[in-house]
């Protein structure tokens, strides 16, 4: 009886199953066949330098203005996200002055449906709210 060598230590998984010719799925670290249960386990998947979670990835916003005035209609806000203790939040650069904005509260009014308040230390002051399409616009 002849065993068949096994596959060379590569750092692409094979695509199909050696066995029985089916695809292989990328289970927790290895090419796995779910027919017949072949593991691929000479696979060593490759190592990511620098890899970066949603939070340190810098994902980025642009909003538009979606107030009452048609002045500010083409006046942008510049956001992305942040990490603030164990949670993830909104960075916002203020649209007038560029600086950094401090979320803060909306002082007694009603509250809109998930609007959130933020202000600069120029003493601007914007709100984020959710669109109908469920993206973001400031005010």
């Amino acid at each position: 009886m002849v065993i068949p060598a096994a596959p060379p230590a590569t750092t692409k998984p094979l695509s199909l199953c050696p066995r029985c010719d089916s695809d292989l799925v990328i289970s927790y670290h290895e090419p796995e066949c779910l027919l017949c249960g072949f593991v691929d386990y000479a696979y060593t998947p490759v190592k990511r330098i620098g890899t970066k979670s949603v939070v340190s990835d810098g994902a980025r916003f642009i909003l538009r203005y979606m107030g009452d005035f048609s002045s500010l209609s083409e006046t942008l806000a510049n956001v992305h996200l942040r990490r603030l203790r164990n949670r993830v939040v909104f960075g916002v650069q203020c649209p007038f002055c560029g600086g950094q904005m401090d979320q803060s509260s909306l002082s007694g009014k009603r509250r809109e449906v998930r609007e959130e308040r933020y202000k600069c230390e120029s003493g601007h002051r914007i709100s984020l709210l959710p669109k109908k399409d469920g993206s973001l616009g400031w005010k």
